[in-house]
């Protein structure tokens, strides 16, 4: 229930910033099958960074793993797997709307590198469980937010859907985790 008060919070956020700036955060959202399977594509590389962290044996990332392991792994064993997809997609959603469909949009008006800065240090910051963690999550939204920058029409279902995906794995990740510790 707390984190779904926090995403909807995210989302309110979101929603309020867009209208007192006159910027929308969803104007760029909208239903495309192209861009759900570009979405899909796109989380690929995102899958591909998450199994080199697991494998990592870094004290930094062995750190990572199980502080998520030990915050979280009991909360995700309580859930039922479409609770577990309900959880990604709540996050995918809320997050992707406020940094890229807002903060991103409304401070590209401006400039674009502070734009991607500073959403993505935000987005970094809300994930920075650890520091390492929190880096990772900015260099991730790095990539997500190129994923709407580099397209002449975007799309914000494409980071929308390469999140919540992620999410997804990297949820089942955490269980995986927790249950192999006992």
């Amino acid at each position: 229930i707390s984190v779904g008060i926090f995403e909807g919070a995210l989302l309110a956020v979101a929603f309020l910033g867009g209208w007192i700036f006159d910027c929308p955060a969803t104007a760029t959202l909208s239903w495309s099958l192209e861009d759900f399977g570009l979405g899909l594509l796109a989380t690929v590389p995102m899958l591909a960074m998450l199994a080199i962290c697991v494998m990592s044996q870094s004290e930094a990332m062995k750190k990572v793993r199980a502080f998520q392991r030990d915050t979280v792994g009991h909360l995700l064993d309580d859930c039922r797997w479409y609770d577990i997809v309900l959880l990604a997609l709540l996050a995918g959603v809320c997050e992707e709307i406020l940094f890229r469909g807002f903060l991103y949009l409304w401070l590209v008006r401006f400039n674009s590198v502070i734009a991607v800065l500073i959403s993505n240090l935000a987005f970094g910051a809300a994930h920075a469980a650890t520091a390492m963690y929190g880096i990772l999550a900015a260099f991730m939204g790095l990539y997500l937010t190129a994923l709407i920058a580099v397209d002449p029409t975007p799309n914000l279902l494409i980071p929308v859907t390469a999140h919540t995906v992620y999410d997804i794995a990297a949820f089942a990740v955490v269980l995986y985790d927790y249950r192999q510790q006992d």
